[in-house]
């Protein structure tokens, strides 16, 4: 088993989760509110940032709609990081 990911999740589910975290954070959004936003519960985002659940096309598409900005900088690695 993977020392960094212990409990088998997978490491792109992961890295998107703790992306669109990072976004959220930076927007100044709450959990609870980026969820109700995106017309999902407060459970299925934190597990989405959490990387237990796939971050689907269709939440994509709302999450870049709540948070302004593009696709791209939730799935490239490091590319909202160089954007900021």
């Amino acid at each position: 088993m993977n020392q960094n990911n212990p409990v088998g999740l997978d490491p792109e589910w992961v890295r998107i989760g703790e992306t669109l975290r990072t976004i959220r954070e930076s927007r100044g959004l709450l959990l609870g509110e980026c969820a109700s936003a995106m017309d999902i519960s407060y459970a299925y985002l934190s597990n989405i940032e959490a990387g237990r659940k796939r971050l689907t096309p269709r939440l994509l598409t709302r999450a870049v709609e709540v948070l302004g900005v593009r696709p791209i900088a939730i799935i490239r690695p490091g590319y909202f990081e160089d954007a900021a």
